[in-house]
């Protein structure tokens, strides 16, 4: 794939991801980075709304979505912690994962999907958002009272 048809895909694969944010996200809660690429967003789901943000790399025909947990790790727990992530990573996925940063106490949950030399579908995104929304509706409730330190 040449640069200039990578650029192509990579404005195509963002277009479509404005139009799926703007049509699935919570209304006032969407941010666009043109010049980046990235959109962020929340949507709805239960226990918590679920922020996404979906950035599209040209430079290697990567797209990614990302849902930062909204709630911190405390030191204490991060040992039991990295070990359910671990066990939640090698069980339950098909695709994704969770990436846990023990020092800062940050979870994040990590979907990417290659683009060189293809052709991405509209459907293929946004089964690619909705799976990322529902793995991590699914997971953030244990996630979080694994996280508690009470």
């Amino acid at each position: 794939m040449t640069q200039s048809e990578m650029n192509a895909a990579s404005e195509r694969l963002f277009n479509i991801g404005k139009d799926l944010f703007t049509n699935l996200a919570i209304k006032d809660t969407l941010y666009i980075n043109e010049e980046r690429k990235q959109i962020d967003g929340d949507f709805t789901a239960e226990p918590f709304k679920v922020h996404l943000k979906l950035s599209v790399y040209p430079e290697n025909g990567i797209m990614t979505i990302f849902s930062v947990l909204p709630f911190d790790i405390p030191q204490t727990k991060a040992s039991d912690f990295a070990k359910m992530i671990c066990s939640i990573n090698y069980n339950d996925f098909y695709a994704g994962n969770y990436d846990y940063d023990s020092d800062r106490g940050k979870v994040v949950f990590r979907l990417a999907i290659l683009y060189r030399n293809s052709i991405i579908s509209r459907e293929l995104m946004e089964e690619g958002i909705k799976y990322s929304i529902s793995t991590v509706a699914k997971y953030n409730d244990r996630l979080f009272e694994a996280a508690r330190d009470v």
